[in-house]
């Protein structure tokens, strides 16, 4: 202790001069551009921290600079092999000055293992708390990747949908149009004392037939908006609702109608049995959602056609079955082991952010408390099962 002690305040400098030099040699990648008195200064606040722990055993030095470097350095490109050189910068520095002082080894020896446990602990918890920071800012950017996912899965869908309106609303315009000519003939004949029973008879039944039309079709794009409304309104909701699980991916599904009826695929509904489910109905049509518009999207390359359908089964009396199956181009082995893994995708660059089956998986297991599978083989299609539970366990 008294020599260690000795060392560090006749030759700190000293030991700062050749712990810098050794860090710059050794990350000259890393440290071309930074100025040497930055180095140094980092390299002198780990002499003051070594100093407190070695000779006081006080580790707040320590712990306020790992907390500094870690939240400081990430944004200046530094690999964490240079970080952690910084930590062992002190050590080589002493080394090179108890050879140059001709320190006995019987003194040296004691010292350089205590240095080593010391610089050690620091180096592992340096990398601890780093990594801790860096997946927290991970996480953080998946979560706002995800969520905008959701978003973009969700507003792809009001090109589409405003295109399904416009047809009803055309037709209810032109026919509401036809009704008002023929009504306003029917008046210029009367005022005109020229009016025939036949006239009046022809023209009113014109008029009710364009009003049927109007109501009919105004009706029609009601109930589009109507449906729609609710998916954004789940989707967008974390609420816990009843539902009987057929006629709600039914519903789900003709939302999405815009996705898939200006091409020549097929979506077929196959509900073999009512069941009904107590859960999280925004999870269940995000799920719905992203299944659909992935099988659209990776299934039929170029100009081939599919099916794409969705089952729903009863499994007993405590579950239900929620099936995907696509007759595509099905998957590879290797693509298959990766197809929820975050932001993996074959489509990359043509619109695929590898987020769609990562929510998935993530809402099936996490939030709706079920199972989720995926077989497939190439050319002979993918299907992807999903067992949900009668009643989601409330989380804790």
């Amino acid at each position: 202790m008294s020599t260690l002690r000795q060392l560090l305040a006749e030759h700190a400098e000293e030991i700062v001069d050749a712990g810098t030099a050794w860090v710059r040699a050794e990350a000259r990648e890393d440290l071309s551009a930074r100025p040497y008195a930055e180095t140094r200064t980092l390299v002198a606040s780990t002499l003051r921290m070594y100093q407190a722990q070695l000779l006081t055993g006080d580790t707040r030095a320590r712990d306020e600079f790992i907390e500094v470097v870690t939240s400081n350095r990430s944004n200046l490109k530094f690999s964490v092999s240079t970080l952690l050189r910084g930590f062992v910068s002190f050590r080589e520095g002493l080394l090179r000055l108890l050879v140059r002082e001709n320190i006995a080894p019987e003194l040296a020896l004691p010292i350089v293992r205590w240095v080593d446990a010391v610089s050690s602990e620091a180096s592992f918890l340096t990398a601890d708390v780093y990594v801790a920071k860096l997946n927290k800012v991970l996480d953080a950017t998946r979560e706002e990747l995800i969520r905008k996912d959701k978003l973009a899965a969700l507003g792809g869908l009001v090109a589409g949908v405003a295109h399904e309106i416009n047809t009803p609303l055309g037709v209810a315009v032109t026919a509401a149009s036809l009704a008002g000519d023929r009504l306003r003939e029917v008046e210029e004949a009367f005022l005109a004392g020229t009016l025939r029973r036949q006239d009046l008879q022809y023209g009113l039944a014109q008029a009710q037939e364009a009003a049927r039309m109007t109501l009919g079709n105004l009706r029609r794009a009601a109930d589009m908006i109507g449906n729609f409304k609710q998916i954004a309104v789940d989707q967008s909701s974390e609420a816990e609702r009843t539902v009987v699980l057929g006629p709600y991916v039914r519903e789900v599904i003709a939302s999405l109608g815009p996705l898939y009826r200006r091409t020549r695929h097929r979506v077929i509904i196959d509900v073999k049995a009512q069941v009904e489910l107590t859960t999280f109905v925004g999870a269940i049509s995000q799920v719905c959602t992203n299944l659909v518009q992935n099988a659209l999207v990776h299934a039929f390359p170029g100009d081939q056609i599919g099916t794409v359908t969705i089952e729903v089964d009863r499994d007993g009396d405590n579950g239900a079955w929620l099936v995907c199956r696509d007759d595509g181009v099905g998957m590879e082995p290797a693509v298959l082991r990766r197809v929820f893994d975050p932001f993996f995708t074959t489509q990359r660059g043509r619109g695929g952010s590898g987020l769609g089956m990562h929510i998935v998986h993530n809402l099936v297991t996490d939030l709706l408390g079920g199972t989720i599978e995926v077989s497939s083989t190439p050319n002979q299609g993918t299907r992807v099962t999903i067992r949900l539970p009668i009643r989601v366990e409330p989380k804790r």
